[in-house]
Order: C-alpha cells, then sequence, then structure tokens
C-alpha cells in the first residue's frame, strides 16, 4: 500500500511547469468536503436429451441421480457511481481548466521540489488534528524517472529525523521500483512486467502532474471545479475515480492549482474508507533544472554498507491453455 501510495505522490507531482518559491504554511485542507456515499452496487433448467425412452414420473420408482450444482460465475466488479452531475458550463469550466494545465506540462523535462505532509487519522484520531507531519522531497526526469522520500517529521515546530518505521524512500529508473526498509537494512527491488516499463509513473493512481493529459484524466476520472467562493488566486479540481482499481487506491482527491502562472499549491487524497486523509503542501519548485546534470543521478539505487538487497521478480505472464490433443 505504501508503495502505490508513494507512486500516487509521484504521479501527483509532474504537471509544473515553471519555477516557483513558496514557504510551506499551515495546512490548506485541513478539513476534508463532505461527499455522498457510494452504492454498493436463475434456477438452472434441467436440459433432455433427445430420442431416450420414457422415464417414470414418481421418484419412488427410480431414484435420480443428483445434478452437481451449477459452478458460480464470477461477477465482475461494479465500477463507482457518479458523484455528481455537470451543467455543461460547469463541464466547460473544468475542460478549459485541464487543458491550460495539459499545456504547462508539455515542456518539463525535470522537476524537484519539498513538500509537508500532514496525516489525518479520522477514525481513531482527532478529526482536527494531524497525526503526523512530515517532511520530503520529490524529484523526476522525464520520461518515467522519479524519486519519493519523506526525510523528517515536524514535532512541537522542531524538525527530527523521521523514524525507521516510518521512513519511505523509493526510486522508480523506468525498469524496476527501488523501495528501502531501515528498519530492516533491506533494498527491495520491484521489477516491473514489460508492459509497464516506460509508463509506471503515468499509470499509478494520481497522474495529474505526471504528463497530464486532459482527455485521459476526464477518462478515468470524474473531475469538478471546488473553488470555496471565498478563495482567490486559486483552482481547486476536485476528482473521483471512475474505474474500480483507482477507487480501491483512494476516495477522492483535490487537487489545488494557483491562477497566476498554474502551478501546483497543495493535494489532498481520502483514503478508500471515505474519511483518513493525507494532504501535501509543495515548495521550492525547480523545473528543468541546467544544474542537474552537475549533482549526479539521484535515480540510481544504491545498496547501503551491511544492507541486503532483494529481487522481486515480476510474475510470468499467463501462459495461453491449448485445447487437449485428441485422442486417436
Amino acid at each position: 500500500m505504501k508503495l502505490r501510495s508513494s507512486l500516487c505522490v509521484l504521479t501527483t507531482l509532474l504537471a509544473l511547469a515553471t519555477p516557483v518559491w513558496a514557504q510551506p504554511q499551515a495546512n490548506p485542507l485541513r478539513e476534508p468536503h463532505a461527499e455522498r456515499e457510494g452504492y454498493i452496487p436463475n434456477p438452472a433448467g434441467t436440459a433432455v436429451e433427445p430420442d431416450q425412452p420414457v422415464r417414470p414420473q414418481l421418484p419412488t420408482l427410480e431414484p435420480r441421480s443428483p445434478q452437481p450444482p451449477a459452478a458460480p460465475q464470477p461477477v465482475a466488479p461494479q465500477p463507482p457511481p457518479p458523484p455528481f452531475q455537470l451543467t455543461p458550463q460547469e463541464e466547460a469550466q473544468v475542460d478549459r481548466a485541464l487543458n491550460l494545465w495539459e499545456q504547462r506540462n508539455k515542456d518539463i523535462k525535470t522537476f524537484d521540489c519539498h513538500f509537508k505532509r500532514w496525516i489525518y487519522d479520522v477514525v481513531f484520531g482527532p478529526p482536527s488534528e494531524a497525526k503526523f507531519i512530515e517532511i520530503g522531497v520529490v524529484k523526476y526526469a522525464a520520461p518515467d524517472r522519479g524519486l519519493f522520500r519523506v526525510e523528517k517529521e515536524e514535532k512541537d515546530k522542531k524538525e527530527t529525523p523521521i523514524p525507521d518505521g516510518r521512513a519511505e524512500h523509493w526510486i522508480a529508473d523506468g525498469k524496476s521500483i527501488w523501495e528501502y526498509k531501515p528498519g530492516q537494512k533491506k533494498l527491495i527491488e520491484h521489477k516491473l512486467p514489460p508492459e509497464l516499463q516506460g509508463k509506471a509513473i503515468v499509470e499509478t493512481p494520481l497522474p495529474f502532474l505526471f504528463n497530464a493529459e486532459a482527455q485521459k484524466l476526464k477518462q478515468r476520472y470524474w473531475i469538478r471545479i471546488a473553488t470555496p467562493p471565498n478563495v482567490q488566486d486559486q483552482v481547486w479540481l476536485e476528482a473521483y475515480p471512475r474505474f474500480q482499481k483507482d477507487a480501491a487506491n483512494f476516495h477522492h482527491s483535490l487537487f489545488i492549482i494557483t491562477t497566476q502562472g498554474m502551478v501546483p499549491f497543495a493535494l489532498r487524497v481520502v483514503q478508500p474508507n471515505g474519511k483518513d486523509f493525507t494532504t501535501y503542501q509543495f515548495y521550492d519548485i525547480v523545473v528543468n533544472d541546467p544544474l542537474r546534470l552537475f549533482q549526479g543521478d539521484p535515480f540510481r539505487a544504491y545498496t547501503p554498507l551491511g544492507w541486503q538487497k532483494i529481487v522481486d521478480e515480476p510474475p510470468p505472464p499467463a501462459q495461453a491453455r491449448r485445447p487437449p490433443a485428441a485422442r486417436r
């Protein structure tokens, strides 16, 4: 779950097209919006063989062998229901915002930023108080390399190293996703199957910032503008998954863009239970850094001294079943 969650953030951080320097502020998305809950979403006949002798009709005269129960048919997962309906005017506003956002993404080659993250446990903790406040970094290089690392936590307005048990550090190099586990001193290489190599970042649950394309976003999510009336100079885009595979990872998300320069400001991801949520605020953003070549390769994974490297191979592709050969 951590892997998909972190990749969600990698995916959500790629749409930046110009540098912006902003100082971290108080959590801009402290309280989640109220949302409507989704809905959750024949006797077999007996075949009669032709040209058979007449059988007795009374069960006491001739017992019949019981018929085996029919195998249950697999039920396809139902897609989530539409959470809202848009008027033609609202639809045009969404299209205009997404098209502007797509245009800002086309020239991105490299991207770096810091983030501040608030994690809320509404079910088991105070709903208005973050359980954890953390600070980290995200890096990206087109088309499919990324890095996500949580570096520090904030307690009593002081920054301290992140505990090993909550450490998150992932590197995607296009062919594998490398997971660092400091508490276990293990580096796990999750090799990607061939069909995901080169596009694993785009295929993660929230591709709003990595190669964002307006049409693909609308095909994958229900999106509406949810900017509060008293908020200026920002656009709030609220997105709900259209497909069950995405709904299994998050209930909905809220992405905030500044209207000045169309740069990202914050992101909130609500968990599948519709209550717990995580908020990110982005700052120290650098796009297409000309000095990146002199800073080494941040997407090359190294095994720290004394650590164990583990390779997680992808499952082999399913073999096509062939009909049995006819007996002679």
